[in-house]
């Protein structure tokens, strides 16, 4: 009765926290050795499931990108400047040709289409102020780098794997970050043993009869060299001890999936476009069609943003094996 009341969920005893922390130990298999690791994580990755799922949520009904029906869809018209462009990027994703393959007797497929919004400045022909002129500014979308990735036989099995490839890329970031700070490390540790050589090197210059000419300036550099070395040992005091390194790992880890709306995030956006995929007015009398897109924002190397909405692909779609080599080829030749 009470947990019925208050809704009470005990997030640990959740397949979805086994299976994302098998990922995380998977990414970062070191986290193991630390003590009460699987503790410690599951003491925050509640938090992290909840915020993935969310957003997994958020994203619009899958879409069918075939290219029977682009003419009739303004949401593909936007993002495919024709027909064969969607042939294109379905023969040009390797996830969907193996998944295909892998599933002889699969008619559909469900996948993540990612691209990159691209909004540039542009003067065109255009009637203002009751005149016709040529050089009214307008704001041109474009989508670039159109990708098709993560297929599943149905949407939410697709939906399930975007959560706890979220979960993989908090592991990710956290070993990224990491990384960084051991390469932060051992730069600080070459520059301080490039300050002991100059400061021996300093002490020598102090000896016999040239301290009587050098003493002044012995001295400046010497203070100056001191002050530089103690900067360099409290930064890397700041970094922990190198057999620190295995806990440093999981509380990387552990802070991150603590906060997760810190790392990833998806907005919604509404695009009023005419035909010409020009920004109008919600307001104009030019034909137009209201697109709403998902942002997401990714902790990439750099970070992105990029366009997302879940797709359905037929096999039909699909161009032979030959067809993207046959036209990479002629780019070369």
């Amino acid at each position: 009765m009470f947990n019925w009341l208050f809704r009470r969920e005990d997030t640990t005893s959740r397949e979805d926290v086994r299976q994302a922390l098998d990922r995380i130990v998977a990414v970062a298999p070191q986290v193991k050795l630390a003590n009460r690791y699987e503790a410690r994580i599951k003491s925050v990755i509640g938090k992290t499931l909840d915020h993935a799922h969310e957003l997994v949520g958020a994203l619009p009904a899958p879409r069918d990108a075939t290219p029977g029906a682009w003419a009739d869809d303004p949401y593909l018209r936007a993002k495919f400047a024709t027909p064969d462009d969607i042939t294109k990027v379905i023969g040009e994703s390797r996830d969907v040709r193996d998944w295909f393959d892998g599933n002889i007797a699969a008619d559909y497929a469900f996948a993540v289409l990612g691209a990159t919004l691209v909004e540039r400045s542009v003067l065109v022909s255009a009637v203002e102020n009751g005149a016709m002129r040529s050089d009214v500014a307008r704001t041109a979308v474009g989508f670039e780098d159109k990708r098709m990735r993560f297929c599943s036989d149905t949407d939410e099995s697709l939906r399930q794997e975007l959560v706890q490839r979220i979960v993989e890329q908090f592991a990710l970031e956290a070993m990224s970050r990491v990384a960084g700070q051991e390469a932060r490390r051992d730069a600080l540790q070459e520059h301080r043993a490039l300050l002991s050589a100059r400061m021996h090197m300093l002490g020598r210059r102090g000896a016999g009869m040239s301290r009587l000419t050098a003493a002044a300036d012995v001295s400046g550099d010497a203070t100056r060299l001191q002050r530089d070395f103690e900067e360099n040992e409290a930064a890397l005091s700041a970094l922990g001890s190198p057999a620190d390194s295995i806990e440093t790992q999981l509380q990387t880890i552990v802070d991150l999936l603590a906060d997760p709306a810190a790392l990833i995030s998806i907005a919604h956006r509404e695009l009023c476009l005419n035909q010409m995929n020009l920004l109008m007015d919600a307001r104009c009398d030019e034909p137009h069609a209201d697109i709403a897109i998902m942002l997401a924002r990714l902790p990439t190397q750099p970070p992105q943003t990029r366009a997302v909405e879940i797709v359905r692909i037929a096999r039909r779609d699909v161009p032979p094996a030959g067809a993207a080599f046959d036209e990479a080829a002629r780019f070369v030749l």
